[in-house]
């Protein structure tokens, strides 16, 4: 079920909104990111693989670095976590705020270099594309890409009043997956632009179970 992202309000809905508009944050500025959150008003199951079906932008580079991540909240938008290995004490806490997080789940996330964006068609399939990383396709000025990025799967279930989330943001949300390890720095910069309705309904597909 595609769920589309409407940059004037911020939320998703699974009808496109009409108009177009944008959304936009700058590389290595605070907060640096962009989110888009829908309230779910049933029960509804995940199980799969989600994808971004996104337009986006770079102005003042010839590129972009994207990271998404979906998170689960709860009825007031707090972020739901997990540990995944057992928590004893403070330490684990502190290594996994911002990093080590194979040792925490945070949410689905994906990620994709936009020139290297084409698919390879053979691979991709509707709910999984797969990128053929065999070419670079630099951005010009003023150009307005589509990309489609796949996360790592999910098996989640909504709660009446949930919510869910979509992160998109130049760096990780996560941080570094091994403790100890460095995050990873993109070397462009810029103003990313996420474009939004209209001819350019930028989308998230869930892989919602049937009722």
């Amino acid at each position: 079920m595609n769920y589309y992202l409407d940059g004037l309000s911020r939320g998703m809905a699974t009808e496109a909104p009409g108009t177009g508009a944008t959304a936009d944050y700058t590389v290595g500025a605070d907060p640096g990111l962009v989110s888009f959150v829908t309230r779910f008003a049933q029960e509804t199951v995940l199980i799969g693989y989600p994808k971004a079906h996104l337009w986006v932008e770079a102005e003042g580079a010839d590129d972009m670095d994207l990271f998404l991540l979906v998170q689960k909240l709860d009825a007031y938008g707090t972020p739901l976590q997990a540990f995944t290995v057992p928590n004893h004490n403070a330490r684990v806490h502190d290594i996994t705020g911002h990093g080590a997080s194979i040792l925490r789940y945070k949410g689905a996330d994906g990620r994709l270099r936009v020139s290297m964006r084409h698919l390879d068609e053979k691979l991709s399939t509707e709910g999984v594309p797969a990128h053929s990383f065999d070419r670079v396709e630099k951005l010009s000025p003023g150009e307005i890409v589509d990309v489609e990025i796949g996360l790592l799967p999910v098996g989640l279930t909504f709660r009446p009043g949930e919510q869910l989330r979509l992160v998109i943001s130049s760096r990780s949300l996560l941080g570094a997956m091994m403790p100890g390890n460095r995050a990873y720095t993109t070397p462009h910069g810029g103003r990313h632009i996420v474009h939004t309705g209209g001819d350019r309904a930028s989308y998230l597909q869930l892989p919602v179970k049937p009722a």
